[in-house]
């Protein structure tokens, strides 16, 4: 297309430019904003930002170009090839996303930074001039080398300072702080100058031919305002956007503060009960081992204190009536053989001693049996059978394996006096005619000892009220002595009677080496 005569002399719409310059700083407000947000999302939220914030800086800074270009008055009337101007919006966008990209990158080194300068200036600069391309009017265009490369290379500069601004202060700001402000300024006044600059590279020759109007719009004033609008309602869109997920995004790190907080409350509060719980539960063992060890030596001093009062019975009373017998015999038989009263007497007396002999000796040998130490726990067992079923008249099944033989000192009299305790509370309470012993030796030691009637459970919560029985140690203790051996104590019960049931650990012959120890 040939031109005609001297250059068109154009103007500015001063308020046309102010409002590209709003614009541009409502872009770089929206583009700081917008970094905080893309940086702070994770996953598809932060592609949902990164779309949405390239967009909508897209959208401003096409529209700071494309009312840059309105607000020049030509003498001739401007239309645009709409589109071109479409390429040149989505070049726009395009730009934005890829700025967006790397300044919310976690790391930017100058490599990155510069080549991502390039291309984003390079998309400016881009957007610009396929822009200018867009205009249809009777006029033809010539450009300015140098001002075309001076308004890429500020294109570029400027883009590098946007990438460095949007870097920086991606993070969250609380509110709007007077630094974000002002970069946002300047970076909105660099934009400007950029497209200005761009602007000022162009003269506009008259043409003869009137261009082709095929896919053009022509914007009013009303449009102009109409765009300017809609570009605002875009970027403040996208401004509260970004501003309530912010604030939703502060919100919830209080409230995880403040849930953490409590957390770790809690955790110190479970903490110091744990503790307490352990200092508690270390008090209690501690408290039942010392209690344990009371019950045990309570228990051996009670058996030393049966075997001396049964050994003092024994050797001293005992020997002490036998000598009275003897008396009282020798004293009879000194009397006149007419003296039948004093004889009659003296024998009845003899008898009465006669009778407590027999009832020491029986009480000494409840008390403890020698037998015990003599021979071991089978034949102890045995002889108290045989002396029990002569005193209740309840006949005893009695079965002892052969292979028995002795065990610790302390295990042996446990192991009797729970067969004293349980065939007392036989005769005394299961109302059963008969009882049956068994003790097995395999690889513990197992006792059983049971009757045909209701048995020691029909008596069981009476004897617990109880503090013992007159001869022997009740079923507490029984219990007692069976766990300080560290044996297990259990008492079955059904409809044809009740069995006890001892099974005691067994730790080799050790009778000779504890009967050496406390003798």
């Amino acid at each position: 297309m040939g031109h005609i005569g001297a250059p068109l002399v154009g103007s500015y719409d001063y308020g046309e430019v102010v409002r590209s310059i709003l614009i541009a700083f409502a872009a770089s407000y929206a583009a700081l904003d917008l970094g905080g947000r893309v940086t702070a999302a994770r996953g598809w939220t932060r592609a949902a930002w990164l779309t949405g914030g390239a967009i909508a800086m897209g959208i401003g800074i096409w529209a700071v170009h494309f009312k840059g270009m309105l607000a020049l008055r030509l003498p001739v009337t401007v239309d645009y090839y709409w589109p071109t101007t479409l390429v040149s919006l989505v070049i726009a966008v395009l730009a934005s996303a890829i700025a967006l990209y790397i300044a919310t990158q976690k790391k930017m080194g100058p490599v990155r930074l510069w080549t991502g300068g390039l291309i984003m200036g390079g998309g400016v600069a881009a957007m610009h001039y396929v822009g200018m391309a867009a205009m249809r009017l009777a006029a033809v265009t010539r450009f300015d080398p140098l001002l075309v490369a001076l308004s890429v290379v500020l294109a570029i500069l400027f883009s590098f300072l946007a990438l460095v601004f949007t870097f920086d202060y991606r993070e969250d700001f609380r509110g709007t702080t007077l630094a974000k402000v002002s970069s946002a300024a300047l970076m909105g006044f660099a934009i400007s100058l950029m497209h200005y600059s761009g602007m000022a590279a162009v003269t506009f020759l008259p043409a003869a031919l009137y261009p082709n109007l095929s896919h053009t719009v022509s914007v009013s004033r009303l449009g102009s305002y109409g765009l300017f609008i809609a570009t605002f309602l875009v970027l403040g869109t996208a401004i509260l956007g970004s501003s309530a997920d912010r604030q939703a995004r502060a919100q919830v790190l209080r409230l995880n503060e403040r849930l953490e907080q409590r957390v770790v409350e809690r955790t110190r509060q479970l903490t110091a009960a744990n503790e307490e719980l352990r200092r508690e539960f270390a008090e209690r063992v501690q408290a039942e081992e010392e209690l344990q060890r009371l019950s045990g030596k309570l228990l051996r001093l009670q058996n030393e204190e049966r075997r001396k009062i049964a050994r003092d019975l024994h050797d001293s009373t005992g020997q002490n009536l036998v000598a009275l017998a003897t008396m009282l015999g020798q004293l009879r038989v000194s009397l006149p053989s007419d003296d039948r009263k004093s004889r009659t007497i003296l024998s009845e007396c003899k008898e009465l001693v006669e009778q407590c002999i027999r009832e020491i000796r029986t009480l000494s040998y409840l008390l403890h049996p020698p037998v015990l130490d003599q021979s071991g726990l089978a034949d102890a067992i045995h002889d108290y059978v045989n002396g029990f079923t002569q005193r209740s008249g309840i006949p005893v099944d009695l079965e002892l394996s052969a292979d028995v033989g002795r065990m610790a000192r302390d295990v042996e009299l446990a192991l009797f006096r729970v067969v004293q305790e349980a065939l007392t509370n036989i005769q005394r309470h299961s109302g059963s005619q008969r009882a049956k012993i068994r003790l097995v030796r395999n690889l513990n030691l197992t006792l059983e000892i049971g009757d045909l009637g209701r048995g020691v459970s029909a008596s069981l919560k009476q004897e617990k009220d109880e503090p013992g029985f007159k001869v022997g140690v009740g079923i507490p203790s029984m219990q007692e002595r069976v766990k300080l051996i560290g044996g297990r104590f259990e008492i079955v019960s059904t409809s044809h009677g009740t069995t006890v049931r001892v099974m005691a650990p067994l730790g080799g012959d050790e009778h000779e080496k504890t009967s050496n120890s406390r003798g």
